[in-house]
């Protein structure tokens, strides 16, 4: 592999892996609104919040940290009042009682006015502060990726390439599942070691999620009837109780941050916790673990430069799960072969699974995920792999994952627009 595609990947990585605090979508609204701060002159009189289709879908119903309650305008004001855009996906950490006091008022009153509109954008928010001037900022690409400010209709910032330290991703669809690997295997350690904290912090967030009451307490429960005997406790239900007791309390708006992949908070905990829990039960050497986790962080990514961020169907399921049964298979010294047949496997069972919005539910596709994640895996170590050219599945791993990408881009991308008749009656 060229070594600038190298520098390229690793950068990728570290841009879609980030600490972040609360629900990804309602984050990038409260992001793009805390920008404006700054900009707006006098007290504001109304904030104006318009994002694509996806984005609304994703917001609408999961939990504000801190506030216990939903809402992307909710997410809003409480960025423009108390945000702290410099933080990026901790943008609400540092929001007081106060700020979420006045905020209501606010939204009680109808100045927070939300609407959803269409654009081929797969992020895409902006926000519009009135006051005693007239700021707007957009945000589109990335949840964190801030492009323009106007005040007053003047252009006061632009974003650049460079300046957005952004990473012309084009040549991911280029690149295979081979070299890719090839890449772990050969990278320098001490280059990818930043890789150990998302594994602290979401191992980290599982417990603090198995002692929390936030979201529908999945992970919990589960854990109950396994201790109980009702349900078995090995590799794949662990992945699944620890999975979801995170999920649970990210969705239910608790205040423990997580790691990210591919800039979703969800897959972040997919794609690592699966690997984490197998590592443990084979006890194996550290080093396995840190390019595991890796390699299923670029393979999440390398899907989403087909399907997109966000689309109709559950990313855990087509990025985050492929990612993650990927790097057990590859961690436990699976060939290539077995490493394609596991993702293969991946999709066979979960491609169409669909994404309803982000709220405490993630938990169930989340945990379902998980453990197909190590079930593939496993199967896949054993010889069971699923033909090539049969439905979803083509001639290639690279094959079925456009494949993938086709589905969500045309197929789903109705499926996604009759979605949001559904959720937003």
């Amino acid at each position: 592999m060229k070594e600038e595609y190298i520098e390229d990947l690793i950068s990728i990585v570290k841009e879609d892996t980030n600490p972040a605090l609360g629900c990804t979508e309602p984050v990038a609204v409260a992001f793009t609104a805390s920008t404006l701060r700054n900009y707006s002159k006098g007290e504001l009189k109304e904030l104006k919040i318009e994002v694509c289709n996806n984005i609304f879908k994703n917001g609408k119903s999961v939990m504000i940290p801190k506030t216990g309650k939903s809402g992307l305008d909710l997410a809003g004001i409480l960025g423009f009042l108390g945000g702290n855009s410099e933080k990026g996906y901790m943008t609400l950490e540092d929001v007081k009682n106060s700020d979420i006091e006045k905020a209501l008022i606010y939204i009680e009153n109808n100045k927070v006015k939300l609407s959803h509109i269409d654009t081929d954008e797969d992020v895409f928010v902006r926000v519009s502060a009135f006051a005693d001037n007239e700021a707007v900022a957009t945000t589109i690409s990335s949840h964190i990726g801030l492009k323009t400010i106007y005040v007053d209709g003047d252009l006061v910032y632009e974003s650049k390439g460079k300046d957005h330290k952004k990473v012309d991703r084009s040549f991911l669809k280029e690149l295979s599942f081979k070299e890719i690997k090839d890449l772990a295997d050969t990278i320098s350690l001490d280059r990818i070691m930043f890789i150990e904290d998302g594994i602290k912090m979401n191992e980290y967030a599982s417990e603090e999620g198995l002692k929390s009451k936030d979201g529908l307490s999945i992970g919990k429960t589960l854990k109950n009837l396994m201790e109980e005997g009702s349900l078995k406790m090995d590799s794949s239900s662990k992945a699944r109780l620890l999975t979801a007791a995170a999920a649970d309390m990210r969705m239910g708006g608790g205040t423990c941050p997580i790691m990210t992949s591919g800039g979703s908070g969800n897959q972040g905990l997919g794609v690592i916790i699966p690997i984490k829990v197998v590592y443990d039960t084979e006890n194996l050497e550290r080093e396995k673990l840190i390019r595991s986790v890796f390699f299923a962080h670029l393979i999440n990514v390398y899907v989403k430069a087909y399907s997109g961020k966000l689309s109709g169907m559950c990313g855990c399921a087509i990025g985050a799960g492929i990612g993650s049964s990927a790097g057990i298979t590859y961690m436990l010294g699976g060939n290539l072969e077995e490493i394609e047949g596991s993702a293969s496997n991946m999709f066979a069972n979960l491609a169409g699974m669909l994404c309803d919005g982000a709220k405490d539910t993630c938990s169930l596709k989340l945990s379902t995920s998980a453990g197909e994640a190590v079930i593939s895996s496993y199967l896949a170590l054993e010889g069971v792999i699923v033909k090539p050219n049969v439905g979803i599945i083509g001639d290639s791993i690279e094959k079925t994952i456009q494949n993938i990408g086709d589905l969500s881009k045309k197929a789903f991308k109705g499926v996604d627009s009759f979605m949001l008749e559904i959720i937003d009656k």
